[in-house]
């Protein structure tokens, strides 16, 4: 009878809902998908348009917390985000690239070298930057225990020193110079909510592309600080259960100062996307293009290519692939 009185909930439940108005919210860090073609993911539309599916998912983490002490885990059995201490919330899937490996690293640092060839062989300026998890810039307050946790520091280690050892083309630090931000300013480079660096960092992302272009570039160039705002940051939402932090606001001057003339392809991800006001004041002529679809360089005199860190780990950026 139980059983019985479940299933009629979890079937009429969202359409009493629905009736009485209420409607399905965007989650997971993506809009709703749009009504799929006769032969299309319907199963996926039908899930993600479930009204009242926010609040169930709000419920199912604040049950598995009271339970269990840590968030939901899905999929492969690793949460989506990590909980840790004092607030701070981590990307899951630093863990499940790194614990579900598509391809081994030492295959990733050859397609990374096959790349930088194949776009120098065009007569192109490369340069590759690699965007570290917050795991790895910030992992200090990541809980003691968690799943994936000893595949994750394994297969991160190998991945660093592999990349040390490679000695790219046209390879670009990050770490070293986001873990000196931190060290010096005595700030976390990413925010505590959110799987993105913070306003400082994406500024010291974007000086460190310039001074590797031209060093002269860091002339009349000065980062000011704005003042404070609050901001929702994007794990809270994956998690279904949105988290605010008040954070520090920069912005960037450069009026009057030299810009890089070449004409500039900067293909990166979400880190890229979100620092853009930070590295657009630095070129003449600089267009982003995203790093998981199709990309062309062929009328740019410059390439750069950032990629996050997970995606190497784990192999599965489709910057890797023959094509």
């Amino acid at each position: 009878m139980r059983t019985r009185l479940a299933a009629l909930l979890f079937f009429f439940l969202p359409a009493v809902a629905f009736a009485a108005g209420a409607r399905a919210v965007e989650m997971e860090n993506k809009p709703l998908p749009p009504l799929p073609a006769l032969d299309g993911d319907w199963t996926g539309w039908a899930t993600a348009h479930l009204p009242l599916r926010d609040q169930a998912v709000r419920a199912n983490v604040a049950l598995t917390e009271a339970v269990f002490g840590h968030a939901p885990a899905y999929g492969h059995g690793y949460p989506k985000v990590i909980e840790g201490e004092q607030g701070w919330l981590y990307f899951g899937d630093d863990v499940t690239e790194a614990c579900e490996q598509e391809r081994p690293i030492g295959e990733t640092m050859e397609a990374l070298r096959r790349l930088a060839e194949r776009v120098e062989a065009a007569g192109k300026r490369f340069v590759l930057t690699v965007a570290p998890d917050k795991t790895t810039i910030s992992p200090q307050w990541l809980p003691a225990r968690f799943p994936g946790q000893k595949c994750l520091h394994a297969h991160k280690a190998e991945f660093w020193a592999a990349l040390e050892k490679a000695d790219l083309p046209g390879y670009v630090d990050l770490r070293t110079p986001l873990e000196r931000l931190q060290q010096t300013t005595g700030r976390p480079a990413y925010w505590r909510t959110d799987s993105h660096w913070t306003d400082r960092a994406a500024a010291t992302y974007a000086a460190e592309l310039a001074h590797a272009l031209d060093p002269a570039l860091a002339a009349d160039t000065r980062l000011r600080f704005t003042g404070r705002a609050p901001r929702e940051g994007d794990l809270g939402v994956l998690l279904g259960a949105p988290r605010e932090e008040t954070i520090d606001r920069y912005r960037l001057d450069r009026a009057g100062a030299a810009r890089y003339e070449p004409k500039t392809v900067l293909i990166g991800d979400s880190f890229t996307r979100n620092s853009m006001p930070w590295l657009t004041p630095y070129f003449a002529d600089l267009s982003y293009q995203r790093n998981d679809g199709p990309v062309t360089w062929a009328d740019a005199e410059t390439v750069i290519v950032e990629i996050v860190e997970r995606h190497l780990v784990g192999g599965t950026s489709a910057m890797l692939g023959p094509d």
